[in-house]
């Protein structure tokens, strides 16, 4: 099987155009994002120690249109252990995508952030968003800083931290202006340019949407590794339940006829399963570890039910806690 890395690195040359996303948007059509020109989106997965309440919703719809996603966490954090927990939440909430995240985790501290913390000099300021970055760094991410003019302008953010990081920078002009030179590299990944993008030209049920500027070009690399079903599938009876190579899913799984479908590498951690259990079978019967495809579906659903009246479990059609456990015993 082929793994990709999937890098994302500055090309002045490139300037793709992109949205961030949070749930203030509300409803969102990502398709509609897509036809009207943009490329990749920005999504808020938490704040805090809290995940944003439409995550999951708008990473698997962006997914599904064909949008590069990245992903952004609003801190708030009084202290080190403060930041860790921001990391420690944010690592959790976003596992399951951790394939699909191509244009980076950015780590956003703003004005509300430092009424929160209170009095910070700049230089503890800094150390705590450093401390959330570095987190992510070690748990496998590329990470960036979110910064506005005034923040690099006025010192809030130490020159080192701003050096150190690729920058998201907010500045809300026809041009970019010196600041935006202060970042890895001499030049930002991105720019938020406005913060007023008509809601209904790009598919949201919000007035205003931010608009980006993307300088980036992704870069796959290809990296050879054994393939986990390739080896098993001849055998079926000697497949364990340790052996699935997926991320436990976090949420519940289910299909609802009309909603887009749940989408990710937690899905295919129960489509595994189900696979493993024989009941994704081609035309002859024989398992078909094709039908992995991350995608939860009629068939998912149809198979999902079957294995849990095997189980003894009510045919509900949720993949939840009790299910998965059952699942790992068999």
């Amino acid at each position: 099987m082929k793994i990709k890395e999937v890098i994302m690195v500055l090309n002045r040359t490139v300037i793709l155009k992109g949205s961030d996303v949070s749930y203030w948007q509300g409803n969102i059509d990502f398709d509609k994002m897509y036809k009207a020109g943009i490329r990749f989106v920005i999504i808020r997965a938490g704040y805090g120690t809290t995940q944003d309440k439409n995550f999951v919703t708008y990473i698997n719809a962006a997914i599904k249109a064909g949008l590069m996603v990245g992903i952004y966490w609003f801190m708030y954090a009084k202290n080190e252990t403060a930041a860790r927990n921001n990391a420690k939440k944010c690592i959790e909430v976003i596992a399951p995508y951790k394939a699909y995240i191509h244009c980076m985790v950015w780590a956003d501290w703003e004005y509300d952030s430092d009424a929160n913390a209170g009095q910070l000099s700049n230089a503890k300021r800094s150390s705590l968003v450093r401390t959330f970055l570095t987190q992510l760094q070690s748990a496998g991410y590329q990470v960036g800083i979110y910064s506005n003019q005034d923040y690099i302008r006025s010192g809030k953010f130490t020159l080192n931290l701003i050096a150190e990081f690729p920058l998201w920078f907010a500045k809300y002009a026809s041009s970019m202006g010196k600041y935006a030179e202060r970042g890895k590299d001499g030049h930002p990944y991105l720019w938020q340019h406005t913060s007023q993008g008509s809601g209904s030209m790009y598919g949201v049920s919000s007035i205003y949407i931010d608009l980006n500027r993307g300088y980036f070009e992704i870069k796959e690399v290809s990296i050879s590794t054994e393939n986990i079903l390739d080896k098993v599938q001849t055998d079926n009876t000697v497949i364990m339940a340790t052996d699935n190579p997926y991320l436990e899913p976090v949420r519940n799984l289910q299909y609802r006829r009309g909603y887009y479908l749940q989408y990710g590498d937690d899905v295919k951690w129960a489509q595994w399963h189900l696979w493993r259990f024989g009941l994704f079978v081609d035309k002859n019967g024989i398992p078909d570890a094709s039908m992995i495809d991350g995608y939860w579906g009629e068939k998912s659903d149809a198979a999902l039910k079957e294995a849990q009246r095997r189980l003894g479990l009510p045919d509900t059609g949720i993949l939840d806690q009790r299910t998965r456990e059952a699942f790992m015993t068999v």
